[in-house]
């Protein structure tokens, strides 16, 4: 099982838990049923519809989550004194 079946096998199970329907989720979500079958089959959807059926569900800061807020070092932040970093290169 590949990363997005997995997350769209616990959403399943989470969505029946709490007792909602597809389609009463993808209404909720503002989003079509076929999006929330996708999400749950495993399937790519948007970044925008994954937040939006997180918030649905309950799981708002699901997304938030996922990556811990960057930990800059206080000689790090002394050389960047008053600059901020806008891309890599």
């Amino acid at each position: 099982m590949n990363q997005l079946e997995e997350m769209g096998d616990r959403l399943r199970k989470h969505r029946i838990a709490i007792g909602i329907k597809q389609r009463d989720l993808a209404t909720k979500a503002a989003v079509s049923t076929d999006v929330i079958s996708a999400l749950e089959n495993g399937r790519s959807i948007s970044t925008e519809s994954l937040a939006r059926v997180l918030k649905a569900l309950g799981l708002r800061d699901a997304l938030a989550n996922l990556l811990p807020a960057p930990v800059v070092s206080p000689i790090d932040l002394q050389k960047l004194a008053g600059k901020q970093r806008q891309r890599v290169r």
